[in-house]
């Protein structure tokens, strides 16, 4: 039986391990029918670098799931334009505004804050010889570096983790049924009225914060209304929260499966050392699966036609495996050249918080080789990682490690 009798984004096997589900995509069907999603899926980094820099063709707007719209059965609300799910010239106009928010010299300037924090968090963790790396460092370090941009007061960050985990968690139920769990829907809604509450008072009262650089006029830019502010809010509490946890998991995942490479790191535990460990991770094992368009006319892909209307899933994971682009793709190298990888997505959509998150997973790593330079698998953690049911946002839930 091939494997694309199997392939299904619901499928506990296909989230398990996806990797070899997409070699065979990409060699026998780069342009699949996927039945559960009612969706075309394209495998190949040729393909997948088209859809994703021609907008006019593959739009964000509208996507259907399952033949219904997703923006129907999200918790979100849908009414409300964002990055993710606007064209230009709403996205233009949108990415314009918050993109003041992390330019590279700002972000720069918060290394001395995230190493802080990695320090402290890394220091408490360690202390215990066995641990959960994803509940020590890997989850409260990127929220609380996103809280405390947005300015978020410290009692309501561990809302914030919860908020975040409940739309994550969300997901593949909400493909299953055709709509969100009540839990999702409550949650969402009590960080809407929090955020549009906070967004209000910046307003009123600016601070050094992003949510009040975001609702002010300054220098002939205008602001965010109080609902763009909001759902900036979330997508930044998603993609910037979720993609570093996520790609810190994932880094010692891999580093640990592949004792050569860890061994290699622990002998050169450089800030450029672990920045390559975390641009290979990105590449193989992407905190990201896949994209989501809806083609905008009838499209040729792989020799398949896409008929105008149609969704199709671009999967970026799989792009970062092909070998048209990536020699020897399944093999874990830091030391390979990773230019032109898809996790972050490409063209105008480019993930606006990539740069945040090149700079948290590093600092954070090399933090860690110098005070836990030896970890493994703790005796409790099962030989099958759970990645909690989620396929399109890929990470361990809990990773027990022990120092060795």
């Amino acid at each position: 039986m091939s494997l694309l009798d199997t392939f299904d984004v619901l499928n506990p096997e296909v989230i398990n391990n996806p990797y070899p589900y997409f070699a065979e995509l990409r060699e026998k069907a780069p342009l699949f029918w996927l039945k559960s999603l009612q969706a075309h899926v394209v495998s190949r980094y040729e393909d997948v670098t088209y859809i994703l820099k021609n907008p006019a063709l593959f739009s964000s707007v509208d996507i259907r799931v399952n033949g219904q719209l997703a923006k129907e059965t999200s918790p979100l609300d849908g009414s409300v334009a964002n990055l993710v799910n606007s064209d230009p010239p709403i996205h233009t106009r949108l990415r314009g505004l918050v993109s003041r928010a992390f330019l590279p010299k700002r972000i720069a300037e918060m290394e001395p804050r995230v190493l802080e924090l990695s320090r402290g968090l890394i220091a408490e963790m360690t202390a215990r010889d066995e641990f959960d790396f994803m509940d020590g460092l890997a989850s409260p370090l990127p929220v609380t570096v996103i809280s405390e941009m947005l300015g978020i007061e410290v009692s309501r960050r561990r809302d914030f983790k919860r908020w975040s985990d409940s739309l994550i968690q969300s997901g593949a139920q909400t493909l299953r049924d055709g709509k969100p769990p009540e839990e999702a829907i409550r949650n969402t809604k009590e960080m809407s009225d929090y955020m549009s509450e906070i967004a209000e008072k910046r307003r009123l009262e600016p601070k050094g914060d992003l949510i009040s650089l975001l609702v002010q006029s300054s220098d002939g830019v205008e602001a965010l209304t109080p609902q763009e502010v909001n759902s900036f809010a979330i997508i930044l509490l998603i993609a910037g929260n979720e993609t570093t946890t996520n790609l810190l998991g994932n880094s010692l995942v891999s580093l640990i499966r592949n004792p050569e490479q860890y061994e290699w790191l622990r002998r050169n535990p450089t800030r450029e050392a672990c920045a390559r460990v975390s641009e290979e991770t990105l590449r193989y094992d992407s905190p990201v699966m896949g994209l989501m368009r809806r083609a905008t006319q009838d499209v040729e892909l792989s020799g398949g036609k896409v008929p105008e209307g149609s969704t199709v899933v671009a999967m970026l994971a799989s792009a970062n495996h092909d070998p048209r682009k990536f020699s020897n793709p399944e093999r874990f190298d830091p030391e390979r050249e990773t230019n032109g990888l898809m996790s972050f997505g490409h063209g105008i959509h480019f993930c606006l918080g990539a740069p945040l998150t090149r700079l948290e997973a590093p600092v954070a790593l090399k933090d860690l080789m110098e005070r836990a330079p030896r970890l493994g698998f703790a005796s409790r953690q099962p030989e099958r990682i759970d990645y909690g049911g989620s396929f399109f946002l890929r990470g361990p839930r809990s990773l027990w490690l022990r120092k060795n």
